[in-house]
């Protein structure tokens, strides 16, 4: 028997899914405004009045070797949301992205009778294919936010419905007004930081010094440390500011994104702003992704083009020379106009439907089936 008061698990592990999931617990509130919400998030979740029961932060890792250093937390963090499952007897739970340790999750729930609602589908496509077969067995709705996935999971068995891509709805509308700012966007976890900003503002004290106009602006999703930024400038002498979170609105009105792959590349296409997608780990993960990976490109701007529409630097390519080169090309050549044009192409597959309403009918529809 489920609790008296309906409960839902929430589970988001970093700053897209933390704003993904918030939208949908936003509906899920006005819907049942007696209900419990619980589990692990960050900012917005806590707004949205989650009860966050454990730190998440120990489980933003990206890579093979780095993940290793997050095991033991992941294990604490698991024991602490079951008790918490016990205790509050959810109805189903929700989980948005985080792969590694969802899928784990996800076989304790379905063993304790919670429905499982997973919301943006791991790229299975891209690689680690296997673990479809986990999935299939772990999960009762996959809601999808690429238009090919639907297709591709459900060959696989799983009941998959595509509802849309959320930045389609947070999408602000804007045009660029200052042609000549330059945002550097190194990502949302700190070991992405950590290694993608040193070339971004090497990279920017390049430019600065062939074209003095040029502005540039840092906005990490999370903030690094102010004296490492500080001494990261000045040893590149780099005229470069912080914004930290402020990549949305700055995105309406920039003339250039330099972007980590994933998600904010996505992101800056959606506002039209021409870009570079960067990418770096740790060599021996490097070459493990290298021999699993199956499609041609990194971004998911390049990926639902079907062809490299923005360029990729990655790993050893990703240098501060190669960065300000592509960066000339595309704020003054010709291929800014096609790249543009690409965006709208892209933007015209995600098409217009609101994922958050979508998903939040998902999660109702399992809640009501398990009670």
């Amino acid at each position: 028997m489920k609790g008296a008061v309906p409960s839902l698990l929430v589970v988001a592990g970093e700053s897209s899914a933390d704003r993904y999931a918030a939208a949908v617990l936003a509906r899920l509130r006005d819907r049942m405004p007696d209900a419990r919400f619980f589990g692990l998030g960050l900012e917005r979740l806590s707004r949205e009045g989650l009860e966050c029961v454990a730190d998440v932060s120990e489980l933003g890792v990206v890579g093979i070797t780095e993940a290793f250093s997050a095991v033991g937390a992941a294990f604490g963090i698991l024991k602490v949301l079951s008790d918490k499952v016990k205790k509050y007897r959810p109805s189903a739970a929700l989980l948005v992205d985080l792969p590694s340790f969802n899928l784990h999750l996800a076989q304790r729930l379905r063993r304790m009778g919670v429905g499982v609602v997973w919301y943006v589908a791991p790229q299975l496509w891209a690689w680690r294919t296997g673990r479809i077969r986990k999935l299939r067995r772990r999960v009762d709705r996959l809601c999808v936010v690429l238009p090919f996935e639907e297709e591709f999971f459900r060959k696989a068995g799983i009941d998959a419905r595509y509802v849309g891509h959320p930045l389609v709805e947070f999408q602000r509308a804007g045009k660029p007004e200052r042609p000549y700012l330059v945002l550097l966007l190194p990502g949302s976890r700190n070991a992405e930081i950590e290694r993608m900003l040193e070339p971004m503002v090497a990279a920017a004290g390049l430019l600065g010094k062939r074209h003095p106009h040029l502005r540039f602006v840092c906005a990490p999703a999370i903030e690094p440390s102010r004296r490492w930024f500080d001494e990261l400038c000045s040893r590149h002498r780099a005229k470069v500011e912080l914004a930290v979170g402020e990549a949305d609105r700055l995105l309406c009105t920039a003339g250039l994104a330099w972007c980590a792959s994933g998600t904010i590349s996505l992101q800056a296409a959606m506002a039209g702003v021409p870009q570079v997608v960067v990418y770096r780990l740790s060599w021996l993960s490097w070459l493990v992704a290298n021999a699993m990976v199956k499609v041609p490109w990194a971004s998911l701007v390049n990926i639902l083009a079907g062809r490299q529409l923005v360029p990729e630097l990655l790993q050893g390519n990703f240098t501060p020379e190669s960065l300000a080169s592509h960066s000339e090309v595309l704020l003054w050549g010709p291929e800014r106009a096609r790249v543009t044009e690409g965006y709208r192409q892209v933007r015209a597959m995600l098409g217009s439907r609101n994922a958050s309403d979508a998903v939040a009918d998902t999660v109702l529809e399992v809640m009501n089936a398990g009670r």
